[in-house]
């Protein structure tokens, strides 16, 4: 189906050079792993469609070792692998203790800290406007951050044990 001209080996992936091919770069190479990935199926990959290495190395692109995944799929299966990154807190403004995935706090969007509630941050934020950064809001935000830990299901992928 696509006739490659040359490979080439840059930073992680082994790229083909196939200018007739539609996702190619201005200088004509696509990802060697899609390439043979499409040859195999005998169809282009939709946009949604991923070529995973199951044995995680990026140049071993023969067909054994490579699956077609949706971009959900595969998100899913590395995530479930390396955990997901939770945080808990003890709220500045009620003192309740409360956890959150780490990307849905202040840790990843540069603020000073995270609250429980929408109600408990219009309330915090208030104080604050009020009151300016006391010693006694200093010292809530302070505590704010209790630990980060990460959490595992019970299983990984295809009933692999969770070590």
């Amino acid at each position: 189906m696509w006739q490659i001209e040359k490979l080439v080996s840059k930073g992680d992936y082994i790229y083909a050079r196939v200018p007739s091919h539609p996702n190619s770069t201005k200088n004509g190479y696509v990802l060697h792993h899609r390439i043979v990935m499409e040859n195999h199926i005998g169809r282009l990959l939709t946009k949604d469609e991923i070529v995973h290495h199951k044995d995680h190395d990026r140049k071993n692109n023969v067909i054994t070792n490579l699956d077609i995944m949706t971009n959900s799929a595969h998100a899913k299966m590395h995530g479930l692998k390396h955990g997901r990154k939770m945080v808990k807190f003890k709220c500045p403004n009620c003192k309740n203790i409360f956890s959150r995935r780490s990307g849905n706090t202040h840790l990843w969007r540069n603020g000073t800290y995270t609250t429980c509630s929408r109600k408990c941050s219009g309330s915090f934020s208030r104080l604050i406007q009020l009151n300016g950064k006391t010693e006694e809001i200093n010292k809530a935000i302070a505590e704010n951050l209790i630990e980060e830990y990460r959490i595992f299901p019970d299983f990984l992928v295809e009933g692999e044990p969770n070590n």
